[in-house]
């Protein structure tokens, strides 16, 4: 790429952290979803490419602002993947772990996966192609903490808090290791297991389109992933089938579905999380923090900003 595209890209990260602190903890999950979500297609249509949305997990769902899958000014086409908010029943109530992140990538870049639930494991550089989705939990924490050099008791793994994970909690208390357990929020968690902050290995459920932005962070920093999406019925598998995937069976890697170098990603906080801290709100404006990486060069940056409203654009 030319031109860095993960510095144009944190612009509308940011504007979405923004509009999402101006409703944090009021309790309006819809509102915050919907205006955080038009802020970020005012701030990516701005972008001089010609951009085509993929992934988005919101698309056609009801009372929902539904961002058109056409982006940007014209230009170099390219494909776009975005979360607005990811983690917004977390923002919406003031939890932790709420982040809004894009990805940028040359024409045909990602890869369409159907909106289903996707089992996942993370970790960072260290433990690169040590783990196996298809090897019980004790195996993968015991192969990482070989490969980190630290006691099992030592390795940190971030769980999501859900009813399905109650034995996946429980096995890997069997093994001695530590559990950081997060409501919401499953990419500032892999973020958090990619970069070893405070967190070795994220595994367990999740959404499959968050599975690409994962993928899409591996390009740019390095760690490895895999994941599986779980098919419940024939219906599930059509889903598959309009993305061109055959083998339901198929263990997906980053390689699988960011399909180039040519990726810049950007990711702001919204709340305080794993990875990122959340926006600051400052008597005439706000701080946010935000990361900036690239997949040719592997060049990582993370930006504090200091915005005054009396000069932004208010979505």
């Amino acid at each position: 790429m030319d031109i860095n595209y993960g510095m144009e890209i944190v612009r509308a990260t940011e504007i979405s952290a923004l509009s999402a602190a101006r409703l944090q903890g009021l309790g309006e999950v819809d509102n915050i979803l919907n205006y955080t979500r038009e802020a970020l297609y005012k701030t990516l249509n701005r972008l001089q490419v010609d951009g085509t949305l993929k992934n988005d997990r919101f698309v056609g769902r009801e009372n929902t602002y539904q961002i058109p899958a056409k982006v940007g000014k014209g230009g170099p086409k390219k494909d776009l993947l975005a979360m607005a908010l990811e983690g917004h029943n977390a923002a919406a109530i003031g939890r932790n772990n709420a982040i809004s992140c894009a990805v940028l990538a040359e024409d045909g870049g990602i890869q369409s996966l159907p909106n289903l639930s996707m089992l996942k494991i993370v970790v960072g550089p260290e433990a690169y192609g040590v783990i196996d989705i298809l090897q019980p939990p004790a195996i993968n924490i015991k192969r990482v903490s070989r490969a980190l050099k630290k006691y099992t008791e030592s390795v940190t793994v971030c769980i999501l808090d859900h009813a399905r994970h109650h034995r996946l909690i429980h096995e890997v208390k069997e093994t001695g290791a530590r559990i950081k357990l997060i409501s919401e929020g499953e990419i500032s968690g892999c973020l958090a297991a990619i970069m070893g902050k405070k967190v070795d290995i994220f595994m367990g459920y999740g959404f499959a389109p968050e599975g690409v932005m994962v993928a899409a962070a591996i390009k740019c920093l390095g760690g490895y992933f895999e994941g599986k999406i779980f098919y419940e019925n024939e219906r599930d598998k059509e889903l598959g089938r309009a993305e061109g995937i055959d083998d339901f069976e198929k263990i997906f890697r980053a390689e699988d579905l960011i399909l180039s170098n040519d990726v810049s990603m950007a990711a702001t906080g919204v709340t305080d999380g794993k990875f990122l801290e959340g926006v600051d709100l400052t008597p005439n404006g706000a701080i946010t923090h935000s990361f900036i990486a690239r997949g040719q060069s592997h060049t990582y940056r993370k930006l504090e900003t200091r915005h005054f409203f009396d000069y932004k654009p208010v979505y």
